[in-house]
């Protein structure tokens, strides 16, 4: 393994793409200029990068006996520099976050070191901290292009944050059974996805009629994902189940597209869609998990 590759790996890369989706929502309600919207994705990648390298840091004693072949217990990288480049990745989440949205940041790096410090623990534990990092991964996108606290208090910034948060904490909850030959219980991912989106469309119908509904673009855009989300349900059944695990990350970005689509904002539709695609084609080379 290249000192590259170990980086690549360590940061779980693969699955950085789903973390910028996030911004989609906040994007397709306020606007941005393109260096704006940059910075904002750039926060929160880092911050979730930082996350994974503390992860591994934490995880060292473990992975020294149950995964040796990790980068960090292997020897290609050493526990002080992957330490040292998760401060940096704060410091930047921080100063990219600016003093409008520098409660969401400090909140969001908080509950990444307390999941990182304690995700082993308890698998419940994991699942409330792991949420509160998706979700504050929107609030934050949200008070950076929505000028602060007033950003993050529309509906479509709460449903995608319940969305991600519900989302995260069943994901993790299951992926703690991963290696089991049937990690589940079956659909409470979907399911925790399903119930904020659905009420997002009772609240803000498409309009009266059959056509209306049939036609909608965010309706389609949530077709497309349920058909993920059986998809994700044949994967969990099949017998390499641990593959479902990556594909419910990579729905994140699908749940974005969605409330983009309602939106009708082309450009956070486009990202939603270039995530989805980009995390699933890394996770061909680097492990999700």
């Amino acid at each position: 393994m290249s000192r590259i590759k170990a980086w690549l790996r360590l940061m779980r890369l693969g699955n950085a793409p789903t973390v910028l989706s996030a911004l989609t929502g906040a994007w397709a309600l306020y606007g941005g200029e393109p260096f704006q919207v940059a910075g904002v994705g750039v926060a929160i990648v880092v911050a979730y990068i930082g996350g994974m390298l503390l992860n591994d840091v934490f995880d060292l004693p473990f992975d020294q006996l149950h995964h040796p072949d990790r980068p960090l217990p292997q020897g290609f990288i050493s526990r002080s520099h992957g330490i040292a480049a998760a401060i940096l990745c704060g410091i930047l989440t921080l100063a990219l976050a600016g003093s409008q949205a520098q409660t969401e940041a400090v909140i969001l790096l908080a509950a990444i070191v307390l999941y990182s410090w304690c995700h082993k623990s308890s698998v419940w534990r994991a699942a409330l901290l792991l949420g509160i990092c998706r979700g504050m991964a929107v609030l934050l996108a949200a008070a950076m292009l929505g000028d602060g606290a007033s950003g993050i208090s529309t509906p479509i910034v709460l449903t995608l944050t319940v969305a991600h948060g519900a989302g995260g904490a069943a994901i993790t909850v299951v992926a703690s059974q991963e290696h089991q030959q049937r990690p589940g219980p079956g659909g409470v991912v979907p399911l925790t996805r399903l119930l904020p989106l659905g009420v997002f469309v009772l609240l803000d119908p498409p309009g009266s009629t059959f056509a209306d509904w049939a036609t909608d673009p965010g309706m389609l855009a949530m077709l497309g994902w349920l058909v993920w989300e059986v998809a994700c349900e044949r994967k969990r059944r099949s017998d390499e189940p641990g593959q479902a695990v990556g594909a419910w990350i990579a729905g994140f970005s699908a749940v974005d597209l969605v409330v983009a689509s309602w939106v009708l904002h082309v450009p956070s539709m486009a990202l939603a869609t270039i995530c989805f695609v980009l995390s699933r084609v890394l996770q061909r080379f680097l492990p999700a998990t």
